[in-house]
């Protein structure tokens, strides 16, 4: 299992049915393909490998191979390498649903539409008061009580009032968007549906010893039993600074497998509503699709490392069909960021994957840099990259007016 440091260890079971899927949707207008590939893991490592074996077995050009995860942190990290039967069996599992989504192509009829949900919540906690205890800076990552770090003789920690944590904020924003695809055959039967949403995979925290879908799988599960007929596919957004308005581990609580579910349920039945009041339409449009690497400047603690690498690379895909548009990012871009790629795109509905096609780490608005807090920290990126890669995907998005 991935997800969290402290573990370490591999998973001893799965919480009740739950199940681990990859999933593929597949558009073609005749003349180009473009192939949605979600995973309900976690950072799916050397996703370029992976692409180019997609490519090889479909014959769907690399550049429009988009590949993501879900950011579910109870669940593994695949490698291409295929060090592990697990790994050959993903990597098998993935070039075998793209096949057969390429298969299944047919004509749809299509429509989309936004709801919204309150099972995310802004994790950047600012603490209250000045406190002495034995719990760490994150119990998530190191715990004196569990994991790596257990020890018989913890010690009194001393944390700061102002300073900037890892928790629940209720005050702070989130982008609350759902944002839904329908897909119909021609004849009016369902087919598929699309979710867009950002809120990471955490509702199960370090503790957690057994393999779940999380939120999100059980979302996807739960849609699959309503929408008789409909495969369901979710993107993961701009989720860097958004976690589950409960997170095992965090904030007093435990890692209790039922609320995870009913996170997953509540938000599902949200996509429902949002489905239900669609009329699909025939969709006749034809693909547009920009690719770009984005520069980014490196964090300055890292560019004394090594003088040939002091740009951060972050691959980049825009896709436009009528009045759908998706931009990917490869990495934990925070929601605001999210907010103003999607309002920059000139299509009615936008849609920002996060975790796709690669993996540079968080990338922080820049006022986060001065707040402080885990993800600026661990950042691999100056707090100049929020305006340097606006800037860059406007001229980006220019492609599409």
């Amino acid at each position: 299992m991935a997800g969290y440091d402290m573990r370490g260890t591999p998973s001893d079971g799965v919480h009740g049915n739950d199940k681990l899927y990859v999933r593929c949707l597949v558009f073609d207008d005749g003349t180009q393909k473009v192939a949605f590939v979600e995973g309900d893991v976690i950072i799916i490592r050397e996703t370029d490998e992976f692409r180019r074996r997609v490519s090889a077995a479909t014959g769907i050009p690399f550049e429009n191979i988009l590949l993501g995860d879900a950011h579910n942190h109870a669940a593994p990290s695949p490698t291409a390498k295929g060090e592990t039967n697990w790994d050959r069996e993903f990597s098998t599992a993935m070039v075998a649903t793209v096949q057969k989504a390429l298969a299944n192509l047919q004509p749809v009829r299509i429509a989309a539409g936004e709801g919204h949900s309150r099972i995310a919540m802004n994790r950047r906690q600012v603490r209250a008061q000045d406190t002495d205890s034995y719990i760490t800076f994150d119990e998530n990552d190191r715990s004196q009580s569990f994991g790596k770090a257990k020890t018989d003789h913890p010690v009194t920690i001393h944390e700061f009032a102002g300073v900037m944590r890892l928790g629940a904020n209720p005050g702070g924003s989130i982008d609350d968007a759902v944002d839904v695809v329908r897909l119909d055959s021609m004849n009016g039967k369902p087919l598929a549906v699309m979710i867009n949403y950002a809120c990471h995979g955490t509702s199960l925290g370090g503790r957690n010893s057994k393999i779940s879908g999380e939120w999100m799988g059980r979302m996807q599960a739960y849609l699959e039993r309503q929408i008789d007929g409909a495969g369901a596919i979710y993107l993961q957004g701009a989720a860097g600074d958004i976690n589950p308005r409960v997170v095992g581990g965090l904030d007093g609580y435990q890692d209790n497998i039922e609320v995870t579910w009913a996170l997953g349920e509540e938000i599902g039945r949200e996509v429902v509503r949002v489905y239900r009041n669609l009329q699909p339409e025939p969709m006749t449009a034809s693909l547009q699709i920009e690719t770009e690497d984005v520069k980014l400047p490196r964090a300055y603690r890292e560019l004394m490392d090594d003088f040939k690498n002091t740009v951060v690379e972050a691959p980049t895909t825009a896709v436009r069909m009528g009045d759908l548009m998706w931009v990917t990012f490869p990495g934990e871009m925070f929601h605001v960021i999210g907010q103003r790629v999607k309002s920059e795109c000139p299509a009615t509905h936008a849609f920002l994957m996060g975790y796709t096609n690669g993996y540079v780490g968080y990338f922080p608005e820049q006022k986060a840099f001065a707040e402080g807090g885990y993800e600026p920290a661990t950042s691999h990126l100056d707090p100049a990259a929020e305006g340097i890669y606006l800037r860059q995907i406007s001229k980006l998005l220019t492609r599409f007016r």
